[in-house]
């Protein structure tokens, strides 16, 4: 159980738990902001929600993945995890104009 816990907590620092999961929470908000705040078509939605999950994946895919937290700092993760909160509210702020 002690090696997983570490591995866990190493894991958590160089973002191979942290940018997936904002990667996701960003993209269900940005769902619901979208259907239920701005009030976006449904048909509209959906086939722009096509086009977000693979921006949201392209996110996920492309931060690297290590094993090791010597060679992630934590301001990447910061970093990374910047950059997907401030996409999210850009396209929220191109559907609010």
């Amino acid at each position: 159980m002690n090696g997983f816990g570490s591995r866990l907590l190493s894991a958590i620092r160089n973002g191979r738990v942290t940018i997936p999961l904002t990667a996701g929470i960003c993209l269900v908000m940005l769902a619901v902001v979208l259907k239920n705040v701005l009030l976006v078509p449904a048909a509209q939605l959906s086939s722009d929600m096509l086009l977000y999950i693979i921006i949201y994946m392209g996110f996920v895919v492309s931060f690297p993945l290590m094993d090791t937290t010597t060679d992630a700092p934590p301001g990447r993760t910061l970093l990374w995890t910047g950059v997907i909160v401030l996409a999210t509210l850009g396209i929220i702020a191109v559907y609010a104009i």
